[in-house]
């Protein structure tokens, strides 16, 4: 009698694995409806190019059913099946990463098929997608803050690698008396040439340069402020930064919740092996200098100017135009300044300029007024070719903010934050960037939980490429940041009329 019934128990298994088998090869769809719209999936992955280094883009189907089945495929591919009984879809990752190898340049489909009860499966439109032949940087580091300004305590730098789900903390406040860090910023997208501020006690700015780790004071006597918003020259020896008194306000209604404000900014230039800040008057003046960013090759750097800062006028006013001035690293002498494009031509503010790896664009934002766009609905993305000099907005801009965009080290790619998705919350965006200076639709820094999004309710802030990890753990950053603090020394070959006479701060009273 017992062999009887083990007999019986090991056919009930038996049929079971069999069954499975049967399910995972075929999910027994058998006849189907077409339907000839697209699946609403989210995010919404259709149509675009996608890095062949991504990780998966895992998504859910937003259209009402029981089952699920996606299959993904390629021309002359085994087919990625997935069946399941909730609309979210994760793909496996070997396959997954087999799949983008194998068709580098080349298409890639998903076809997604949904089952309600009684009815037959409805198979949608296919979506097609592009893999590019080149990878995007490994990894993205970005600031986590809450969009609520009475909520920033808790807020960190972290990074994350592209190619699979992997967030890992950078620094985190938690272990410097809850003060703001931010302007973490990379050479090159080197991680192994980073700085970033703290800007309360501790404070100071942490500078990573090839294995030296210091904290550095860069507030001087005859400097309005500390340093501010910094870029890297590509020869890794010299960082441009801004230097600014910045004030906030905060609006009651509209669309805007608040403003960012100058009052006053300049451009100093700090070289690392001297220890020492300089400027020019050239870069110092009565304008309001800001957000200095250099071309690859060292020769330029651009920045914008706006116009001198007027308590009664009002904020609307404050546009700024687009420059770039000639600098010679190996003697340290500036040439002409030279205005590109003027806040007066297009009736907008232009901020944030970022020149491309090969020098031939330069990707920008403009909105309606002064230059910390990411709290400006109205702020676009816009890109300049740089031997015409001739501009365009990009048609990848939303009706919500596009801001704090960042370059691949290969100039194929570049991210930006956009609030698209509910107008409140910023998430990072890639697209891809042809050889002809075509940008593709943007795609969705991809999560592990498809529905992530849904419930995540931090800002991803100054999202920047880097291309590895950033080795560094937080234990020695943390011990930098109550390290002896190295004072910076201000350049004694510089015009000091010139800078007193730029902000109208005398400099006793800096």
């Amino acid at each position: 009698m017992k062999t009887k019934y083990l007999t019986a128990f090991i056919i009930f298994l038996l049929l079971i694995a069999l069954v499975s088998i049967n399910i995972f090869k075929n999910p027994g769809i058998g006849e189907y409806n077409e339907n000839e719209s697209l699946p609403r999936i989210f995010p919404d992955y259709t149509s675009t190019v996608i890095p062949p280094n991504i990780a998966p883009l895992n998504f859910t189907v937003e259209e009402k059913g029981r089952k699920y089945y996606v299959s993904i495929y390629s021309a002359g591919s085994r087919k990625i099946k997935i069946l399941s009984g909730n609309n979210k879809i994760v793909i496996p990752k070997r396959k997954w990463k087999k799949l983008l190898n194998e068709n580098r340049g080349k298409s890639v489909f998903f076809d997604v098929y949904v089952k309600n009860p009684g009815i037959k499966w409805e198979k949608y439109k296919t979506i097609e997608n592009t893999v590019a032949s080149e990878v995007i940087d490994s990894y993205v580091a970005f600031r986590l803050i809450n969009p609520a300004y009475l909520l920033w305590e808790k807020m960190g730098i972290y990074q994350r690698n592209i190619e699979n789900y992997s967030m890992k903390p950078v620094l985190l406040n938690l272990t410097t008396e809850n003060n703001c860090m931010n302007c973490h910023t990379f050479c090159s997208n080197n991680p192994d040439k980073m700085l970033l501020h703290l800007r309360s006690s501790p404070s100071g700015t942490i500078l990573y340069n090839n294995g030296t780790l210091q904290m550095l004071n860069t507030g001087t006597r005859f400097t309005m402020s500390s340093c501010v918003y910094p870029s890297w020259h590509p020869g890794g020896e010299i960082i441009a930064f801004s230097v600014n008194k910045i004030k906030q306000k905060f609006h009651s209604a509209g669309r805007q919740s608040q403003t960012v404000i100058d009052r006053a900014s300049d451009l100093v230039l700090y070289d690392i092996k001297k220890n020492m800040i300089t400027t020019s008057p050239k870069v110092s003046t009565g304008r309001l200098e800001n957000l200095p960013n250099w071309s690859p090759d060292g020769k330029y750097l651009y920045y914008i100017s706006g116009p001198e800062y007027n308590e009664t006028a009002p904020d609307t006013l404050a546009k700024y135009d687009l420059m770039r001035i000639f600098y010679n690293v190996d003697n340290g002498q500036w040439g002409d300044v030279d205005t590109l494009l003027r806040a007066a031509e297009t009736g907008k503010s232009i901020t944030f300029p970022e020149v491309s790896p090969d020098g031939m664009y330069l990707l920008f934002c403009m909105t309606e007024y002064g230059y910390f766009s990411v709290y400006s609905p109205g702020s676009d993305l816009y890109l300049m070719d740089l031997e015409s000099f001739e501009y365009r907005k990009l048609d990848i801009n939303s009706a919500h903010v596009e801001s704090f965009h960042s370059w691949s080290s290969n100039g194929r790619w570049f991210l930006f934050i956009s609030k698209r998705i509910d107008g409140l919350n910023s998430r990072i965006y890639f697209s891809y960037f042809d050889k002809e200076g075509k940008v593709y639709k943007p795609v969705l820094l991809p999560q592990r939980d498809p529905s992530f999004y849904n419930t995540f309710i931090y800002n991803f802030n100054r999202p920047v490429f880097i291309k590895e990890k950033v080795r560094l753990s937080t234990n020695k950053l943390t011990k930098a940041a109550y390290s002896n603090v190295i004072e910076v020394n201000f350049d004694p070959e510089v015009d000091i009329d010139a800078l007193s006479g730029a902000t109208r701060i005398k400099m006793e009273d800096r």
